[in-house]
């Protein structure tokens, strides 16, 4: 983001001269009034905020002197966003879009319920540091089956937890009854998994389970479950390895032959041949192949478990694991290293994003909610789906419904946040704009789509009351938008003038001669060596060569460290390089010890002080003429708009900054 307000701000220079107001201002409005420009008024509470912002780790800071110093600077930047307003740069299209990008970002922390998002984010690392190996039940059920359904699927699946604990076998009832297809192969088993790789309602009824029970049956978006958690185990952190793969053929046959071709490059690879040559010519991967097998870091339930575990059981960089045959064919993996799992300051940002895209964002939201009704006065008049179905027929769940016009006698309210009302005509609005086809009953449709539009409400409520709200969101709304208005500014009178007016440049340059003079130079070369060693051979080559590079020496001693001899070449003036300063300024070759290096340096030619060409300064010259561009303008923006200082404003300002 560019903080461009108080970048100009610190740049800004010069002092100026202030009318005071009325001496008869009362109390109450010198603690509301600082200053106005052209009458816009600036207030007390707003310097205040900025200067303690921007001084918040400077107590030095907190005299009359540097309270005046920054008072000046703020009405500097006052009379420019001024000029910015009155020129209608608020208005442009450009400046809209970047200001409202901005803005969404500013609102983003106060729109959540920041506690509930840190206690997630706790509990979130703490499961993962432990994995656990669980099976379960699947009995499918849609997310928006009939209540007869519902029950039916809830009963099946209490029914299968009974068996179960009354002695049959887990896996058999899994292969048998479970509805997640892959049971029929595993057993209902997904091996081990730690933290946001299941659904959140899936992982906490197994993470909340003792080992060796059958969890209390669980709701989530693909049905009901019951799970078994078999074992927890510490988390086994990262592992980085290298595979070789022989995919398996369907025909037996060649099943067969496959297990015997990884077994015999597991026995070459054990036996000392190149790892990387076996995974090029034989491995079926084509993905890792030509990079010796290499496979991104991984953790538990991101590969097959046949092989994650095979990795995690290796100990030592090198090792290599026996044959193993997961889904995708036969494995030999070698062990490259293994990383523990990160500390929580480390995870910490990357668990806030998870949380953020997983459905644990939604407990935040309906604590969010519940917050705002009690803080902003909600009161619900009426809810009657009923009510809601004497204008609305089935055409709404074919997306298809269109707003009735409603007598002012029918426009009842449904509910009111603080002094806001929300009518039928408005749910109405907000229905006609969100339908979709859907396969529920039509008044639980409706029910859900007012449960949709009252959370929207109460949400939009407090958005459009945050800078009432909060000062900080006040003052960094404000900050961001008179800190783009200022930076177009400043582009187009100040920064872009200077480079652009290159007649004004060399006349300022011309004007100012003496502030760029050179002082007293050498032109010379000075050679860097890291040894008396280095610097020996750098003279013998030297005395055998004339005219080789800066380059090409550089390329022949710097072989093995590049810091072995670095030259520069140049014109120096004292404190330019330690080596000039250390040797007689007389033309020829000069040697001298440099904190355990050693430097050879030949002067050339001695060059007396004078003028700089603009050439050599302009990058400075630029900077000197906007200063001096912007001085000038500031003097024009004083005479264009008057600023008029509150002297009882100004006092409380001392008062309660000293």
């Amino acid at each position: 983001m560019k903080n461009v307000f108080w970048l100009v701000v610190i740049v800004a220079a010069g002092c100026s001269t202030t009318t005071n107001m009325n001496q008869g201002t009362t109390a109450k409005k010198a603690e509301e009034v600082l200053f106005t420009v052209d009458g816009a008024q600036v207030g007390v509470e707003e310097f205040m905020y900025v200067y303690k912002k921007n001084n918040i780790n400077n107590d030095s800071a907190y005299t009359k002197t540097d309270i005046d110093d920054y008072f000046d600077l703020y009405v500097k930047f006052k009379l420019k966003i001024e000029e910015a307003l009155s020129l209608g740069m608020d208005t442009t299209q450009s400046f809209t879009s970047e200001f409202n990008t901005y803005k969404e970002q500013l609102k983003k922390p106060y729109l959540t319920e920041t506690k509930v998002t840190d206690s997630l984010v706790q509990e979130a690392y703490q499961r993962y540091q432990q994995e656990i190996n669980a099976s379960h039940i699947l009995v499918m059920l849609d997310e928006n089956a009939l209540p007869a359904d519902t029950l039916e699927a809830f009963n099946k699946i209490k029914e299968l937890k009974s068996r179960s604990e009354q002695g049959e076998d887990f896996a058999a009832l899994a292969k048998k009854y479970s509805e997640d297809p892959s049971a029929k192969t595993n057993g209902g088993n997904l091996g081990y998994f730690t933290s946001f790789q299941m659904v959140y309602p899936f992982e906490s009824a197994a993470y909340q389970a003792e080992e060796g029970a059958i969890s209390e049956p669980v709701r989530t978006k693909f049905g009901y479950h019951i799970i078994k958690v078999w074992d927890k185990r510490p988390a086994q952190g990262n592992v980085e390895a290298s595979h070789i793969m022989i995919r398996i053929k369907p025909n037996k046959e060649d099943s067969v032959t496959a297990r015997n071709k990884i077994f015999e490059i597991h026995e070459q690879a054990v036996g000392g041949v190149s790892w990387e040559e076996l995974a090029s010519q034989f491995s079926e991967d084509i993905n890792s192949k030509d990079q010796g097998g290499r496979l991104r870091p991984f953790s538990v339930g991101q590969l097959p478990f046949e092989f994650q575990e095979a990795a995690f059981a290796l100990t030592s960089p090198g090792d290599i694991s026996d044959p193993v045959m997961t889904p995708y064919g036969w494995h030999i993996i070698r062990l490259e290293g293994k990383t523990p799992l990160r500390s929580f300051e480390e995870m910490e940002q990357s668990v806030r994003s998870r949380i953020n895209r997983d459905t644990r964002a939604d407990l935040n939201k309906k604590a969010f909610v519940q917050r705002l009704k009690k803080e902003n006065g909600f009161k619900e008049e009426l809810f009657d789906s009923q009510v809601f179905l004497q204008h609305v027929d089935s055409t709404l769940v074919q997306g298809q419904w269109s707003k009735p016009a409603l007598a002012s006698t029918e426009n009842i309210l449904l509910f009111r946040v603080s002094d806001e009302e929300f009518r039928l005509d408005n749910f109405f609005t907000y229905l006609e704009q969100n339908q979709a086809k859907s396969s529920k009953a039509l008044g639980d449709y409706i029910t859900e789509l007012y449960g949709n539009f009252k959370e929207q409400s109460i949400i939009a409520y407090e958005e459009s009351h945050l800078e009432e709200k909060y000062l900080d969101y006040r003052m960094l709304v404000k900050e961001y938008r008179e800190g783009i208005l200022l930076f177009q500014l400043m582009e187009d009178e100040v920064w872009s003038k200077a480079a652009k007016d290159t007649v004004g440049l060399r006349e300022f340059f011309e004007s100012n001669l003496d502030k760029y003079q050179w002082g007293d130079r050498v032109k010379a070369t000075v050679y860097n060596a890291a040894s008396a060693e280095v610097l020996s051979a750098l003279k013998d080559q030297l005395g055998q060569a004339t005219g080789i590079s800066k380059d090409e020496l550089e390329k022949q001693f710097n072989k093995e460290s590049s810091l072995t001899l670095q030259v520069n070449k140049g014109d120096f003036e004292k404190g330019d390089i330690p080596a000039i300063d250390r040797v007689e300024w007389k033309k020829g070759n000069h040697e001298v010890d440099l904190d355990n290096r050693k430097a050879l340096v030949v002067i050339h030619e001695l060059i007396p002080a004078g003028p700089k060409k603009l050439s050599e300064v302009r990058g400075l010259v630029i900077s000197d003429y906007q200063n001096e561009l912007e001085k000038r303008w500031v003097q024009q923006l004083r005479s264009k708009y008057p600023v008029v200082v509150n002297d009882q404003g100004l006092q409380y300002v001392y008062e309660h900054l000293l």
